[in-house]
């Protein structure tokens, strides 16, 4: 049985998938009009300002990890009768947001950046909200890529 891994790493498809993951990151941060979101907006801006491709650099880096942290739910999902992975994510919203946001976690805790831990310590529970938020129509895009 093929892993994620295995599926969305594949050479001639991880660009494509971590280049569809982060415009989905992209279009919900644009979107977002709450408080919080202005706040993870202007960290966002600050931190583009130096590195202008964040998201897109931030998702290749961390997609390799994000695919072995949603393998439990990957065989979940196989052994189940939903034949779309986007649903049982959704069905597994919690477990799949604590294994994506516990990546993210272990990275800016490892960082010798301080000032990107900083902020992302401060920012730490919108992250997880905002992943939360955004995990159906990623879901909707890993599944794209499981059915080829």
């Amino acid at each position: 049985m093929r892993t994620l891994s295995d599926i969305l790493l594949v050479d001639d498809q991880r660009e494509a998938v971590a280049a569809a993951c982060a415009s989905v990151v992209e279009r919900h941060l644009n979107g977002l009009r709450s408080l919080r979101g202005i706040a993870l907006k202007a960290a966002l801006a600050m931190f583009k300002t130096a590195i202008p491709d964040a998201i897109p650099r931030v998702v290749r880096k961390l997609l390799p990890d994000f695919a072995v942290a949603l393998e439990p739910l990957h065989q979940q999902f196989r052994q189940s009768s939903e034949t779309d992975f986007s649903v049982f994510l959704g069905q597994h919203s919690d477990e799949a947001t604590e294994a994506l946001t516990g990546v993210i976690d272990r990275r800016a805790a490892a960082s010798p950046n301080e000032p990107v831990k900083k902020a992302y310590n401060k920012l730490r529970n919108g992250v997880r909200d905002e992943l939360k938020a955004i995990l159906p129509e990623l879901g909707k895009t890993i599944n794209g890529y499981l059915n080829r």
